[in-house]
């Protein structure tokens, strides 16, 4: 099956510090990118995988394209909640166009969005 990007728009941040300049540090998020997504089945294996190695994987989506994502940024979805994402996977669909499968675990302390 084709992959499909009807599920909604996630945004990607990185994790920066967002003070004025001359501030007392603090650690917030700038947005990098946006993207159409789809969601995916959170597979036994992939589930019970992560929590050997004390993760909670919530949710896995989809993005069009092998996007410049590294593993300290952050997704941010439609609803405002905030995850890392363990796990970015470039790959192909089934109709060879490139994907990008991102592993979402939700964030222990939210972070301030720079706006």
């Amino acid at each position: 099956m084709a992959a499909t990007f009807d599920d909604g728009i996630l945004a990607i941040y990185s994790v920066e510090n967002i003070s004025e300049p001359g501030g007392m540090p603090v650690t917030g998020l700038v947005e990098k990118a946006s993207y159409h997504f789809g969601y995916e089945t959170v597979g036994v294996n992939r589930f019970y995988t992560a929590l050997q190695a004390n993760r909670k994987i919530e949710s896995v989506v989809h993005i069009p394209g092998w996007s410049d994502i590294g593993a300290t940024d952050v997704c941010v979805l439609e609803n405002g909640k905030q995850y890392t994402m363990p796990q970015i996977q470039p790959t192909l669909d089934d109709d060879n166009l490139r994907i990008t499968r991102l592993s979402l675990e939700r964030v222990s302390q939210e972070y301030v969005i720079k706006t």
